[in-house]
């Protein structure tokens, strides 16, 4: 006989598709937008891709639409595939399109309920992103400049002396220049503890992100299955990750406590807001805020720059006529004898074109972290109801005809006329690579910057092109990318 967790289980699965079932019979005013055709009580559970998820979703997009509508198990989700629509709702109607869902096997299993990029749309949420936007607006982005170029001269000579450790040199550099910048933490060349335990939070983050990757996101109620019933393996990962997502938003803050308390701290973002605590009454709660807004940082920037330099490359070894371009721009602006500067950068329209087509070409986030919709809504005779899952469709958004010809040819030309400057018809993919309305990413202008200067430096000392195999011919090379919620190459 099946025990008694199984049985309760079971009824309790029960229970949920008899509901379910009810909730899915909605009147006919009601229409959702167009999506694939749902199965009974499951819905489109069958067509939820578990890898290539961009290109299912841009299919979809392709197929039905700008919105486009899918139900599964009765969780309503729906992707935005136009700029227009996520500006109509993200930007024009924030209030009901910021919140998050709940994320059970994220938040209360691996332990992200302390990243305010996870938190419901709320008090709490306004507190910690009103913190991070303030040590990270426009006028701020200057103050990291120095540590920013210092990495990329760093990451120049790391790719000089060991070529073949690219992808290691491109995580070093992000990770050298957000613990610099976060911590005042200079980390080790090789093997340092902070950059391990971060990407081992990571690398979990990654593994869940994908709809319905793991049954406990569908099935809240697993959560609570204990980690010794079979078929609860999930458990048993979720604690191994939790321990390294605590690890990387707490062992670094307690270094710069106690380099506060021996007097020996550099300045950083960490220091800066912990010298500028209001009040004793206040200063826990203010703690935990900049703890917090600290850890999702690291989180939100080291994996995102590392991806996109990736993509760099990769367009590089493509697309050599590119590169041949741009260095000559950098010779005729730049000279023999020195690196290019932020000063420089007005001066270099064709890297910024190439640092734009980047972000274009390869978005980091293809569906980003979904939103939510508080309250229900209607939208061009839609109905939208509250609790929708709710995705701004990146990768389609930047890869739409209507916007961007030839779109998936990597041409940064687009971005400029014919005099060379810059056109301001075509749109700027920081519209969407960063995120949508209120949730958009508020450490973009950082991320830009060290981008750009990354690009900038790399291409004035190096050619970059394909390896050679042991017959001394150049490796084929193709396009192909890992899928992700952040995407490599």
């Amino acid at each position: 006989m099946p025990s008694t967790p199984v049985l309760a289980l079971f009824a309790a699965l029960g229970a949920f598709c008899t509901i379910v079932f009810v909730r899915n019979k909605k009147p006919e005013s009601r229409r959702f937008p167009p999506g694939p055709k749902p199965l009974p009580v499951i819905g489109n559970l069958c067509d939820l891709p578990f890898k290539d998820e961009a290109a299912t979703y841009n299919k979809w997009a392709k197929e039905h639409g700008d919105l486009v509508y899918a139900n599964v198990l009765g969780r309503h989700l729906l992707f935005v595939n136009s700029l227009q629509i996520a500006n109509d709702l993200f930007e024009k109607r924030s209030v009901n399109y910021s919140d998050r869902n709940g994320l059970p096997m994220i938040n209360d299993l691996m332990g992200w309920k302390w990243s305010f990029g996870h938190m419901p749309y709320g008090e709490r949420w306004r507190k910690h992103r009103k913190m991070f936007e303030r040590q990270f607006r426009p006028a701020m982005a200057p103050t990291y400049w120095p540590t920013q170029r210092k990495e990329a001269h760093r990451l120049i000579r790391n790719i000089l002396e060991t070529p073949g450790d690219l992808r290691e040199h491109l995580r070093h550099n992000a990770g050298s220049v957000i613990m610099k910048v976060i911590y005042g933490i200079e980390i080790a060349p090789r093997g340092d503890k902070y950059i391990e335990i971060a990407e081992e939070a990571l690398d979990g983050m990654a593994k869940v992100a994908a709809l319905g990757a793991f049954l406990v996101d569908i099935f809240p109620l697993l959560k609570h299955v204990p980690a010794w019933v079979p078929g609860a393996g999930f458990q048993k990962k979720a604690a191994a990750w939790k321990r390294a997502v605590l690890s990387m938003r707490d062992l670094p803050f307690q270094a710069v406590q106690e380099a506060l308390a021996n007097g020996t701290a550099s300045p950083c973002f960490v220091s800066r807001l912990m010298n500028d605590l209001d009040s004793e009454v206040y200063a826990d709660d203010q703690m935990e805020i900049i703890k917090g807004c600290a850890g999702l940082a690291y989180a939100a920037g080291a994996e995102s720059t590392a991806s996109s330099l990736s993509s760099f490359f990769l367009a590089m070894t493509l697309h050599p006529e590119v590169q041949i371009k741009a260095q000559a721009e950098l010779d005729a602006v730049i000279g023999p004898g020195r690196l290019p500067g932020y000063n420089d950068r007005s001066s270099l329209p064709y890297i910024n074109a190439i640092v734009k087509e980047v972000l274009r070409w390869n978005p980091v986030a293809p569906l980003g972290l979904p939103h939510m919709v508080t309250n229900d809504d209607t939208y061009n005779g839609y109905f939208i109801p509250a609790g929708t899952t709710i995705f701004g469709n990146t990768w389609a958004i930047l890869h739409d005809e209507r916007n961007y010809n030839q779109p998936m040819k990597f041409w940064p030309e687009r971005f400029l006329m014919a005099d060379g400057k810059e056109h301001e018809m075509v749109i700027d993919p920081a519209a969407a690579a960063f995120g949508y309305g209120q949730r958009i990413c508020p450490g973009r202008f950082m991320a830009d910057a060290q981008i750009w200067i990354s690009v900038a430096c790399i291409l004035t000392v190096f050619n970059i092109a394909p390896a050679l195999d042991d017959n001394g011919m150049p490796v084929e090379i193709s396009a192909k990318f890992q899928s992700a919620m952040i995407w490599s190459v």
